[in-house]
């Protein structure tokens, strides 16, 4: 006779969309610095893994990219280069770097033009986050909506809700 497995836990996850995405950079930026912070406002506190300190908020993984368009002088996209990056600082130097190289632009027409729609781009950082509790659950930002996921504790969700409430950069 087989041997059934016993549930453990009840892992959740909920997701919250942003009734605006969040356009600028900067904003973006510091929502993810406020929780990576000592003082960060859901309390996560650092613990200790195989004899190391690890912070109690982590970035667990991040990428962005970004959408550059080389228009016409009619205005008609002739091309486009897509950016991937594995940062923010590499995000930064990349699309700066394209959008400044005339002789990549002059390869889709002697005269055509860079175009860069910010709208266009998307950033991703998921943060690992160790509550006070003990447990461990990943909050994953876009520009569009926040995903909590791996959590047990309905109250780590009323916790995470009641900051977000109180974020204006992100209702």
């Amino acid at each position: 006779m087989p041997l059934d497995f016993t549930p453990t836990s009840v892992v959740k996850a909920a997701k919250r969309t942003f009734t605006v995405p969040i356009t600028s950079a900067a904003t973006f930026d510091a929502n993810i610095a406020a929780l990576t912070a000592a003082d960060n406002p859901l309390g996560a506190t650092a613990y200790q893994t195989a004899g190391a300190s690890v912070d109690g908020v982590t970035v667990a993984n991040e990428y962005y990219k970004a959408t550059i368009a080389y228009l016409s002088p009619l205005g008609e996209v002739i091309g486009t280069v897509v950016i991937d990056a594995p940062t923010r600082s590499a995000y930064d130097a990349v699309v700066a770097h394209v959008l400044a190289d005339d002789a990549l632009t002059a390869k889709f027409a002697a005269d055509a033009v860079a175009d860069r729609d910010n709208t266009k781009d998307s950033w991703n950082v998921r943060l690992k986050i160790h509550d006070p509790t003990g447990e461990i659950y990943f909050l994953s930002f876009t520009r569009k909506d926040l995903k909590i996921s791996s959590y047990e504790s309905d109250a780590i969700l009323a916790k995470v809700e009641e900051w977000a409430d109180t974020t204006p950069t992100i209702n």
